[in-house]
């Protein structure tokens, strides 16, 4: 964490927002939108994904990676629904809950399975490859499976730096699968989407361009405090058709003058506080090149204490490392390594 997210931190608290619309307090919706453009562009993210430009798309400020998820997974759910009453209007609207099915990596966060218990559909999870990476011949399996025997393909969620060895699924692959299949496709890139603002690590922004939703932790790589996730959609009307529900008390005289958005529609919750401002307060502080000088620096330490550990004859990589992630075991039984933890 670094200072200037703490100043913004203790005066978002003291300003006390409670920010579920525009009018709650303009300030509070249009820094987000401007932000949350910012780091697209900082992210070097597909065009579609930002507010400023024609189109549905555009970012939104979550508590944790866990909340984006499970928007994703409820938005998916619903449009799936919606669209099988139309296309199937025989069908019930339970018969079509009852079979609706989710995907994703067994490398996966347990915040993803944790979002099919809370949308009520069951997340299948995959078996990656050797290399621990998922790719589209798994899922095409799945899917191919999963319809002969009646049930209905949701989404899939892919992830760009596991958690346990922070691998990435091949987001082009599984794309492709998805779009045969009319899947939504959701990139779970919690810590590792802070790699996407630099040159020699643009490999990982591969097929994003045909992503329907990702989500990054600024907390993990970005010098902001918890709690701060990013997300963009690329078309959030889908997310807004799903989650709309207007009372009188909620309505106020500058609907629809504006294009500026009501956050409440993207999120879980109602009220929503005022992220944006520590998030402002960084990038106005630190600066693009200071950030991705903290990432860098990240990487340069990991790749010092893999050359350690390559040095010392009583450990062993067990996976290449990745950002500044390095996962190493001791040699011999398992016995060894837990004791060490331990120790340490």
């Amino acid at each position: 964490v670094s200072y200037p997210s703490i100043v913004g931190e203790m005066l978002a608290s003291g300003f006390s927002i409670i920010g579920f619309s525009w009018i709650c307090s303009p300030a509070c919706t249009e820094l987000e939108v401007v932000v949350m453009d910012w780091l697209a562009k900082f992210l070097n993210l597909p065009p579609h994904f930002l507010h400023e430009n024609e189109g549905p798309g555009g970012g939104v400020i979550q508590g944790s990676a866990s909340e984006a998820v499970l928007v994703a997974v409820l938005a998916a759910r619903e449009q799936a629904v919606r669209r099988l009453r139309l296309s199937q209007p025989e069908l019930s609207e339970s018969d079509i809950r009852g079979k609706l099915i989710a995907y994703s990596s067994d490398q996966s966060n347990s915040c993803i399975e944790k979002a099919g218990v809370l949308a009520a559909m069951p997340i299948k999870l995959l078996p990656a490859g050797e290399d621990l990476v998922l790719r589209g011949d798994a899922l095409k399996h799945a899917i191919e499976q999963d319809v002969a025997a009646g049930l209905i393909p949701v989404i899939c969620i892919a992830s760009l730096g596991t958690t346990g060895t922070c691998a990435y699924d091949d987001i082009e692959s599984l794309a492709t699968i998805c779009e045969q299949n009319d899947v939504w496709l959701h990139v779970d890139a919690a810590y590792a989407g802070g790699a996407f603002a630099l040159e020699e690590c643009s490999e990982l922004r591969r097929g994003l361009e045909r992503v329907d939703s990702l989500n990054f932790n600024l907390h993990k790589f970005m010098l902001v405090n918890f709690d701060c996730a990013a997300m963009w959609l690329r078309d959030a009307n889908k997310v807004i058709d799903s989650f709309n529900v207007d009372r009188i008390y909620l309505k106020h005289k500058h609907e629809g003058q504006t294009q500026i958005p009501d956050f409440r529609h993207w999120q879980i919750p109602l009220g929503r506080r005022f992220r944006a401002l520590k998030v402002w307060i960084t990038f106005r502080t630190l600066g693009a090149e200071g950030l991705r000088a903290h990432i860098r620096k990240h990487i340069r330490l990991a790749e010092q204490f893999e050359d350690l550990v390559k040095a010392d004859e009583r450990f062993e990589l067990i996976a290449p490392r990745a950002l500044g992630l390095v996962c190493f075991r001791a040699k011999g039984d398992n016995e060894i390594t837990s004791q060490l933890l331990q120790r340490l």
